[in-house]
């Protein structure tokens, strides 16, 4: 029996079932709440005979893992962002691997387009020129030097340079006394970048180049992405940083 691989890890839950006994008691679904936000999912928690049940993808997800099922040898993976880190500094890199990459660029791009997950400051103001209102960064990207730092954990330098000229030549980011802003928006986006299939098609010198097939409601997009293995900090897309988002 083939069991599709999405579904099969959000129905695994952690904890501990016993077994022992020929009479269950009806589940009792019950909430799960992870840093003050509630978390719904195809498997909800539950109670089942005294043992507290959550799913695995759920919980792992908003607590910024990845979850992956091996369905060769039937193993569910957990990955946060800290050990794909730690992995890339490899001078070999898997598919797998590649598509951690891809899914930490996503996140990245959407960190930055709302403004960073640090302290924000509550105010929106004008700036001169500018048609829409500005809001400040959050503490965790509101210098250029944490801004080009957080695009190199996943770029090469040469690409976090770039967005960052992009980004200051059309007003996506100004720089004020040092701190930055940008204009007041939100957004998201439908590609799973997470659950994409990544084929090695060159591998040269430094470098190797993956074609994805990226979900897309019911369908796949097509895209190459080319990595370069940067010294002393590990593998890197060298690619547009708006190009995965």
């Amino acid at each position: 029996m083939k069991i599709h691989g999405k579904s099969f890890v959000s129905g695994v839950v952690l904890g501990s079932v016993l077994f022992s006994g020929i009479s269950f008691a009806a589940p009792k679904v019950v909430k799960l709440m992870v840093n003050g936000n509630e978390i719904h999912s195809e498997v909800p928690a539950q109670i089942i005979d005294g043992s507290t049940l959550v799913p695995a993808r759920a919980l792992s997800e908003a607590l910024g893992a990845r979850v992956i099922w091996d369905e060769a040898n039937q193993t569910v993976i957990v990955e946060n962002e800290a050990y794909r880190k730690l992995q890339r500094k490899n001078e070999d890199i898997t598919e797998r691997d590649a598509v951690g990459l891809a899914a930490d660029a996503q996140n990245h791009f959407w960190v930055i387009s709302r403004g960073g997950d640090g302290q924000h400051i509550s105010e929106s103001f004008s700036v001169p020129g500018k048609e829409h209102p500005y809001r400040w960064m959050g503490s965790d990207l509101d210098t250029k030097d944490k801004f080009i730092s957080y695009i190199e954990e996943i770029y090469t330098p040469e690409q976090a340079e770039a967005y960052w000229k992009k980004q200051t030549e059309n007003g996506s980011i100004v720089e004020i006394e040092g701190k930055l802003a940008q204009p007041e928006a939100d957004g998201g986006s439908m590609t799973g970048w997470a659950d994409a299939k990544a084929t090695l098609i060159q591998d040269g010198k430094g470098t190797r180049s993956f074609r994805f097939q990226v979900p897309l409601f019911d369908e796949f997009e097509e895209k190459i992405i080319k990595l370069r293995y940067v010294e002393g900090k590990g593998w890197r897309i060298d690619e547009p940083v708006d190009t995965i988002r």
